[in-house]
């Protein structure tokens, strides 16, 4: 399976178990798409993934630390400029155990994030590695 191709292509993709990273890097560059690793091992609540994916991605001072504010700066990255994007979100099983609800939310905000980005032909593909959910139709691809 080829995981980067055109915009049209973009979406989040659901992936068993863990990813090899640096393979993921080297596919994105190869494709000329900017490569972010958002790592969750370790947390626990909202609070904690709303700071590690604003670190992982390097967001704006002004990052508001709040569902709105992820939204927002994923859907506005002039402060990221790229031909395209590809985020890796590692870590996410035990973050799914302790936070189911905000891992629903975050799994619609990122759906809704490479549905606004293919619109505008741009690649931005998401990639969620240890399954946030037991199988939940939320837009979520199988990988």
């Amino acid at each position: 399976m080829t995981l980067f191709g055109s915009c049209l292509e973009s979406g989040v993709r659901r992936v068993e178990d863990c990813v090899d990273a640096a393979g993921v890097r080297e596919a994105a560059a190869v494709h000329g798409l900017d490569f972010s690793r958002v790592d969750l091992c370790g947390v626990r609540d909202k609070a904690g993934l709303l700071s590690e994916t604003a670190r992982s991605l390097g967001f704006p001072s002004h990052f508001g630390m709040n569902w709105d504010a992820l939204n927002d700066s994923l859907t506005d990255m002039s402060w990221r400029p790229a031909a395209g994007y590809v985020v890796l979100f590692t870590g996410l099983r035990a973050f799914a155990e302790n936070a189911v609800a905000d891992v629903e939310i975050l799994t619609r905000i990122l759906v809704g994030t490479a549905g606004y980005w293919k619109q505008r032909r741009v690649p931005f593909y998401i990639i969620l590695s240890e399954r946030p959910l037991p199988d939940g139709d939320l837009g979520v691809q199988p990988g």
